[in-house]
């Protein structure tokens, strides 16, 4: 008797549990279609847009400068960059588990009046509870060697 009832408090308990909400290959072209549509936006130069791709408190690590958090720090920061002439994402890859996805891409970035930069990126993203994705955290850095990069740049100007 004591066999059965543990068997069915364990049985009770896992079918209580919420299902996390999976991860589909719909998810997976809308977290493609925010990176597609970040390049676009910095091609064109509209920040406040770009910003919008961000959660409130998303987070931006640029290189070689200091994290910034929310959409005011992200804003000052790229509207602080020199115009964006090229800009291209390669090699998009993009995972997720239910609600979170993570993505990886190699970048081109030219800005004006400087040498075209490659380097690497890694982001998270966060389904909102309006169904749509949201940036969650960006890292990037340069491949080039002893490059200051966008972070340094923007402090600068």
């Amino acid at each position: 008797m004591k066999m059965f009832a543990a068997i069915a408090i364990v049985i009770a308990l896992v079918g209580c549990q919420t299902r996390r909400a999976s991860f589909s290959a719909q998810d997976e072209a809308a977290v493609r279609a925010v990176a597609d549509s970040a390049v676009q936006f910095q091609l064109s130069g509209n920040w406040d847009a770009w910003a919008g791709l961000f959660s409130d408190d998303g987070i931006l690590h640029p290189p070689n400068g200091p994290a910034l958090k929310g959409h005011p720090a992200l804003l000052a920061w790229a509207k602080r960059l020199p115009e964006i002439e090229n800009a291209a994402f390669t090699n998009v890859q993009v995972w997720g588990d239910g609600d979170l996805s993570y993505g990886t891409s190699r970048y081109t970035l030219t800005l004006k009046g400087m040498p075209a930069d490659t380097g690497k990126q890694l982001w998270v993203s966060r389904r909102a509870p309006d169904g749509h994705w949201q940036v969650v955290a960006v890292s990037f850095n340069s491949d080039l060697a002893g490059r200051a990069g966008p972070g340094a740049v923007s402090q600068h100007r």
